[in-house]
């Protein structure tokens, strides 16, 4: 009786897209991507130090969001830094497909993590100062509710575990094989649905939640501060006797100081945000340009390729937005709370 062959199946499809992706580097591909990484393992290695500083040091400063940011920046550099280093003393791609599977997976449940996180750092500021008495606000302002984290690493992880599964579109190599992330450029419908709603609810609803909450916060603490109404009226200072008259200003004078003082400590913690926003555009707009682009002729009989060594640049920087958030926001809280 003969034994049956052993049949292997190959995805030959797969894997020839993928060598079609590497294509031949030259030297000056070489050298952007070197000095592009170079720079990106300087960046990588100062926040990993504050970082660790943040977790010794400023453990007052410590919420669960901060907290959040911190882990993800670990867990970032930790899985990236290795990747790029060897990369770029080789100048040439990894080729095991399960390591650049897994370095996108991780980037990916990691970038969206801290979209999410700084998005609910502004809703938090938001609530205390229009919702204060809310239940909401109790939740939030518990320095010990993790729960809030959670849900976003659970979010996170709905988005990023199907194309770690090879459910389409999936990961596939980018930026001539250096870099591995989302297949922008397939056109089926589920792929094209998913991508837009990674648009929709991972980039632009994140974006929007930092705009409109310090857009409001910002205009209803500028209304309050300058302000010119009396904060007493005359009749109330000709009831007074003239005795009491001094005791009861220096009251009020220190309440109104007190209160300005409040409400200038929220504009400032609104301003470190704000910050935070120009730093959310500056860090992922580049990627998510690079990604529409992708997407916008894959759908159409547009013929145009972007750079590889553009995309290749802004997953760098992407990969640094994640690495670095944390490092923005102590600094900003830091540098406006004095």
């Amino acid at each position: 009786m003969e034994a049956e062959p052993l049949k292997i199946n190959i995805n030959v499809t797969r894997l020839s897209s993928e060598i079609s992706n590497l294509l031949v580097i030259s030297n000056y591909d070489c050298l952007i991507y070197r000095s592009m990484s170079t720079i990106f393992i300087v960046s990588a290695i100062i926040f990993f130090i504050l970082n660790i500083r943040f977790l010794v040091i400023d453990r007052r400063r410590l919420n669960p969001f901060a907290l959040n940011l911190i882990i993800n920046a670990l867990i970032s550099i930790s899985f990236t830094l290795p990747y790029i280093a060897i990369q770029a003393i080789h100048c040439h791609p990894i080729q095991e497909y399960i390591v650049c599977h897994l370095q996108a997976f991780i980037c990916f449940t990691c970038g969206i993590c801290v979209m999410y996180t700084v998005s609910l750092l502004a809703v938090v500021q938001y609530i205390r100062l229009f919702y204060n008495s809310s239940i909401l606000h109790k939740i939030f302002e518990h320095k010990n509710n993790f729960l809030i984290p959670a849900v976003c690493w659970l979010i996170s992880l709905m988005w990023s575990f199907p194309p770690f599964i090879n459910i389409k579109p999936g990961f596939k190599r980018e930026g001539k094989g250096f870099d591995c992330g989302i297949n922008w450029g397939v056109n089926d419908l589920r792929s094209c649905l998913y991508i837009l709603l990674v648009f929709l609810f991972i980039y632009f609803l994140p974006l929007f939640c930092l705009i409109y909450t310090n857009m409001r916060i910002l205009k209803t603490i500028r209304k309050l501060i300058y302000r010119r109404n009396s904060l007493r009226p005359k009749a109330t200072v000709d009831i007074i006797p003239r005795d009491s008259r001094h005791h009861f200003i220096n009251v009020f004078t220190v309440a109104e100081s007190n209160r300005l003082k409040r409400l200038r400590i929220d504009r400032k913690f609104a301003q470190a945000v704000m910050i935070t926003v120009i730093h959310y555009l500056l860090a992922w707009t580049p990627y998510a340009t690079c990604a529409i682009i992708q997407l916008a002729t894959a759908m159409t009989y547009i013929q145009y390729q972007v750079p590889p060594m553009l995309i290749a640049g802004s997953a760098l920087l992407a990969k640094m937005a994640i690495m670095g958030q944390s490092c923005v926001y102590f600094y900003t809280v830091r540098s406006f709370s004095r």
